[in-house]
């Protein structure tokens, strides 16, 4: 299951309905647009806590985080090439900042650089050169993908068994309809572009 950007009780309040009967329709259609308002952005837009990723480095003291970084609890450095899992580092204990600084980023919003201090560059160009513990993406979804993903979920339900529909097949497919739903100008687009690269700018 892909992370979730709402819940089958947002969707069905909004629809409304009340009994189970197409629970398992709505859930799959929120992980379908949830995982694609996830890969568009290039970010997680759910609270990941307490987990270790691998990344590459480049020489250097900046360790770039596309998804996005609350918190870090340990860094991990090796000097070379590392394999997949496993591997050899070794714990920095110099000083770990996030960037951009709290005031700097958009309420909400996670750091996507880590910077590593002291006097000489820490990082060498390496494949999973570093590893990273800490607390991944936004503390919550925020309010905005949340409700696009009431909204684009609630579009495909309400659609779905009409053949002459663009934007679902057969009645109980969970097929989405992103090439109108998210076409170029609209207003979900926009709000997926918000979130998008670094400080979530286009």
């Amino acid at each position: 299951m892909s992370d979730q950007l709402c819940t089958t009780a947002d969707v069905k309040a909004r629809i409304p309905i009340a009994d189970a009967n197409d629970d398992a329709l709505i859930s799959d259609l929120i992980d379908g647009v949830s995982d694609w308002i996830e890969d568009a952005t290039g970010r997680k837009l759910v609270p990941v806590a307490a987990t270790t990723y691998t990344l590459d480095s480049t020489y250097g003291s900046v360790i770039a985080v596309r998804i996005g970084v609350r918190a870090v609890s340990m860094v991990e450095i090796a000097t070379g090439d590392q394999p997949d899992t496993g591997g050899t580092y070794t714990t920095f204990t110099g000083s770990v900042l996030l960037r951009p600084t709290a005031i700097d980023r958009r309420v909400g919003w996670p750091a996507t650089e880590i910077w590593l201090g002291g006097l000489v560059p820490q990082l060498r160009t390496a494949i999973n050169g570093v590893r990273v513990t800490g607390d991944w993406g936004f503390a919550t979804v925020p309010p905005a993908i949340k409700q696009l993903a009431v909204d684009a979920v609630v579009s495909a339900y309400q659609t779905r068994g009409k053949p002459s529909s663009s934007t679902l097949g057969a009645e109980g497919y969970a097929v989405f309809p992103w090439a109108t739903f998210f076409s170029p100008g609209s207003p979900a687009a926009r709000t997926v572009a918000r979130y998008r690269g670094i400080f979530g700018i286009a």
